[in-house]
């Protein structure tokens, strides 16, 4: 069988930094013992709210979402999202220019970095900061400037990057992954202003948009900029709907018209039911997403309260469904991760994953049942006390 050679671009990408470690949770997972505890994902355990999987039943069954539908997301859906936005956070948009539907965040991100930076272009990423921006500015042959999130509380150190002059895309995640920090209202208005200074677009990565804890509502960056800012969304987190991969963004409409150009050659339209149930998710009753907050953050307040007993140096997440932690004594967080899953069973992810300022911290996710991150406790303290 011949061997080809893959592209330039796709070879000067990174190995998966979380391959190696799913294979082998896998491994361990296959092997006599204890149950594998997995915190070391994002992938939200608990089920769709009902109304939306209803309405999801009844799409399907409509012959008129059998056909292609249309690139530009369907009216319904796109009002929806306006919708969300004036209710939530008191901003107007107008939905046939300021809103594109993408299947999921993930792709909305890459659309927007790939829509914006040509090669050789510099693109201003968060450290540490979700893997995949850095593989979607590797993609488009862009050059990387970290933005150190300094502590105690996260926010980037605008003054260290005071020597560029020039930058196609700045992004920024609040409520920030892996940490867990929530954005101050200075904070994006920092971030308008290095834009502004640069010539780049202000691209906000806005996942955990519902995730805000201790009665905090996370502070859209659309509330503070709407002239050159983008904000991408995603129900998975909001609504438990990872697996139906849906996710948008809003505001600036000359980005937003680059996103939907870069959209419909990468990708294909939408299936119409899944456009359908997210508009019945966005633009109906929010009480189940309201619930969802309330179970993370007695998720939060377990572990958490959990790891301060042990004497561990824990960072309390503002928002998300994570806790971002330093490893006891200032260890390799690869090789402690590593004996942990190990001797515990115990998966979680380690911070050189998020970039450079992510090493010694590992990442825990608050994605099962609160009985077990007891026992994820339990193990955590055994391991400790051999070790």
């Amino acid at each position: 069988m011949a061997t080809f050679t893959p592209a330039e671009r796709v070879r000067a990408l990174p190995p998966n930094f979380w391959g190696a470690m799913d294979r082998e949770i896998a491994r361990l997972s296959a092997l006599p013992g204890p149950r594998m505890i997995d915190v070391s994902k994002g992938n939200p355990d608990l089920p769709t709210p009902e109304h939306i999987v209803a309405a999801m039943q009844r799409e399907v069954a409509d012959p008129v979402n059998h056909r292609y539908p249309s690139y530009a997301g369907r009216p319904s859906v796109r009002d929806a999202v306006a919708l969300r936005y004036r209710e939530d956070h008191g901003v107007a948009l107008d939905p046939a220019t300021q809103v594109a539907v993408f299947h999921g965040s993930h792709e909305g991100l890459m659309a927007a970095v790939l829509s914006l930076a040509d090669p050789g272009s510099t693109v201003v990423l968060p450290d540490p900061g979700y893997p995949m921006y850095t593989s979607a500015a590797d993609l488009a042959q862009a050059r990387i400037e970290p933005l150190p999130l300094t502590e105690p509380g996260f926010q980037p150190d605008f003054a260290a990057l005071e020597r560029l002059n020039a930058a196609r895309a700045l992004l920024l995640n609040y409520p920030n992954n892996p940490t867990g920090a929530l954005a101050t209202r200075a904070t994006f208005e920092g971030a308008v202003s290095f834009a502004e200074r640069t010539g780049a677009a202000f691209v906000h990565d806005f996942a955990y948009a519902s995730l805000g804890f201790d009665g905090n509502r996370p502070l859209s960056a659309l509330t503070v900029d709407t002239e050159r800012t983008v904000e991408v969304q995603t129900l998975s987190k909001t609504y438990s709907m990872a697996g139906w991969r849906f996710g948008y963004a809003a505001g600036n409409a000359s980005v937003i018209d680059g996103m939907k150009r870069y959209q419909a050659h990468a990708f294909s339209t939408m299936f119409g039911a899944t456009q359908e149930a997210a508009a019945v998710a966005l633009a109906g009753d929010q009480s189940a997403a309201s619930a969802l907050v309330e179970v993370y953050q007695r998720r939060r307040d377990v572990v958490v309260t959990g790891l301060q007993s042990l004497g561990w140096d824990v960072f309390v997440p503002e928002g998300t469904f994570f806790v971002w932690v330093r490893v006891p004594g200032g260890g390799d967080a690869v090789e402690f991760a590593a004996r942990l899953r190990e001797e515990e069973r115990v998966a979680v992810a380690p911070g050189d994953g998020f970039g450079p300022r992510g090493r010694g911290h590992i990442r825990i996710g608050l994605v099962h049942d609160e009985q077990s991150l007891v026992e994820l406790i339990e193990r955590l303290d055994a391991f400790m006390r051999r070790n």
